[in-house]
């Protein structure tokens, strides 16, 4: 089986899996060739983690009916340069009120229609991760409160994104904890406020299935998909 079959049937088979959960396939560790074979397979959502690389594909594919998501760690000296950037139409990462507040002040920058973009939440509460920590509703209410004045923006409250548990020893029982918290952070926050309909983005390459079952709308597989074919033993 060549490199283009391969990705066709790891696609299909993700997508068989995750039913009408929306899949955003994470390119980052492949080459534009690759994104190519799954652009043919019928994939349109890509997500990047870095924006130098980010740029380069998509400066090179731009004129591809493609979707850029951008879930990496957004730096604030770096919003311009990924604003800039073609197709891009989503942003997974915004981890904290500081970094909402800069998005908008950048948005004259922004090159696109419209813009989503997801509250990162921290439902793990582990300290190496990013995110609106679900133990502090002060900070992720003022940045709803901020969302709910910015009525005439062309970015918009996409949803809410998380990932499971980093250190655990029942992988599944903390994976389904932190997706069932993101719900219930969603559920917190249609009732406090006027607030558009909100997506979740949660579940990676190991935990897709259980973010599935948990009420995800999108989730962002990328080893499955990408990694290089086994070697025949």
């Amino acid at each position: 089986m060549d490199r283009a079959e391969l990705i066709k049937v790891r696609l299909d088979l993700v997508k068989r899996e995750l039913g009408t959960t929306e899949l955003v396939a994470v390119s980052k560790s492949t080459d534009i060739e690759s994104i190519e074979y799954a652009l043919e397979s019928g994939q349109s959502d890509f997500g990047e983690n870095r924006i130098g690389d980010l740029e380069e594909k998509a400066i090179f594919l731009k004129d591809r009916d493609i979707t850029w998501h951008f879930i990496g760690h957004l730096q604030s000296n770096k919003i311009n340069r990924l604003l800039k950037i073609p197709n891009l139409r989503f942003i997974h990462s915004i981890d904290s009120l500081k970094t909402l507040e800069n998005l908008y002040k950048k948005e004259e920058h922004f090159n696109g229609d419209s813009l989503g973009f997801f509250l990162q939440i921290n439902t793990s509460q582990e300290e190496e991760k990013q995110g609106f920590s679900i133990s502090n509703y002060d900070e992720l209410a003022a940045a709803a409160n901020m969302i709910s004045r910015m009525e005439n923006s062309n970015f918009y409250l996409a949803g809410l994104m998380t990932m499971g548990k980093i250190r655990t020893e029942d992988f599944e029982k903390d994976a389904r904890s932190c997706f069932k918290s993101l719900v219930k952070v969603r559920n917190t926050l249609k009732r406090d406020f006027e607030l558009p309909p909100m997506k979740l983005s949660m579940g990676m390459s190991r935990d897709y299935i259980i973010a599935a079952e948990e009420g995800a709308d999108y989730v962002r597989v990328g080893t499955n998909i990408f990694k290089p074919e086994e070697p025949h033993h």
